[in-house]
Order: structure tokens, then C-alpha cells, then sequence
């Protein structure tokens, strides 16, 4: 029986973990930003050559006590960019990484992105203390209630009342 759904050929998968990691010469600002754009990178080359039809969005979220990072790419020819900053030199941090793919099942999205982490943070000699897998909206990316989510999806399906012209652009 044929695969249907998220699993198909044209269908989207999506893992998303995080992780903990140290290394013991602290690490600024700039070394933060190019091991996540690295990251980024790596885990879409991963996923393209493990069948992936093309790299819906694969992001990170870096969180220190002195500062937070985004990192993100749509694909490797895209690049990678980042965002944010972190003010002063760290011996560890946290770094939430979700993936969404287009192509490939979750479990292979999941083998490529834990493999681009792993290598990418070894290569730099850093160390994974901690990893942890979570769904894709949970305290990495969604803050609202669910009750808040559930009215903003209502309006955008046009379920709810309908905004006036220009009220969602504040």
C-alpha cells in the first residue's frame, strides 16, 4: 500500500530537538553565528542528499544568559543567515533546531538533522551535554495559548469574524 499524506514523494516532514552544548574556551558572538549558519547549511545538505525534493525551512534558536541567536536557511543555495546577538563570550548554551523538509520521511529528517548537529558542533570542539526532541510548536516557538492560537487560525481560515482591511497589518 502506498504511503499517503506527509509521507509521500511531494509531501513535508518536519523533526525538531534541542540540545545543550559546551566547550571549554568561551564562545563570542561571531563564533556562535557561524557555527549556526554552518549548522543550518549542513543539516540541509544532509537532508538534499537523503532524497529531499527541497528545504522547506530549517531553523535555530540559540538561547545564553547573555543573549539569544536565530539562524536560518531555505536551502543551500540560499545561504544561511542569523540574527540577534550575544553580548558576552559563553561556556555553553542552548539550541533548538527545527526542520522541515520536503520529501523525505521524518525519521530520515530526524537522522540528518541530529548528524548535521553532532558533526557540525564536533568539527568546532564543542560538546552536546544534553539533547532533547520536541514537537515542532512547543516552548522553542510558541508562546501564545492555545486559546490565542485557536482564534488566530480561525481568523485566517476566515472561521472567525472577518478583519477589516488593514487590520492585520499592525
Amino acid at each position: 500500500m502506498a504511503e499517503k499524506g506527509c509521507y509521500s514523494e511531494h509531501g513535508v516532514s518536519g523533526y525538531g530537538v534541542a540540545v545543550k552544548v559546551s566547550r571549554a574556551e568561551p564562545m563570542d558572538d561571531a563564533f556562535i553565528k557561524g557555527l549556526c549558519e554552518e549548522l543550518m547549511l549542513s543539516v540541509a545538505r544532509k537532508c538534499m542528499e537523503l532524497g529531499a525534493r527541497c528545504i522547506g525551512h530549517i531553523k535555530s534558536h540559540v538561547k545564553t544568559q547573555w543573549g539569544t541567536i536565530k539562524a536560518d536557511t531555505i536551502g543551500i543555495s540560499h545561504g544561511a543567515y542569523s540574527g540577534g546577538r550575544v553580548e558576552r563570550p559563553v561556556g555553553e548554551f542552548y539550541l533548538a533546531v527545527n526542520s522541515i523538509v520536503q520529501g523525505i520521511k521524518e525519521d530520515v529528517v530526524k537522522a540528518a538533522t541530529l548528524e548535521g548537529i553532532h558533526e557540525t558542533v564536533a568539527e568546532r570542539g564543542l560538546v552536546v551535554e544534553k539533547e532533547k526532541e520536541h514537537s515542532y510548536f512547543d516552548e522553542f516557538d510558541f508562546v501564545a495559548s492555545k486559546q490565542e492560537y485557536i482564534r488566530k487560525l480561525e481568523e485566517q481560515l476566515g472561521e472567525g469574524s472577518s478583519p477589516k482591511a488593514g487590520e492585520n497589518d499592525r
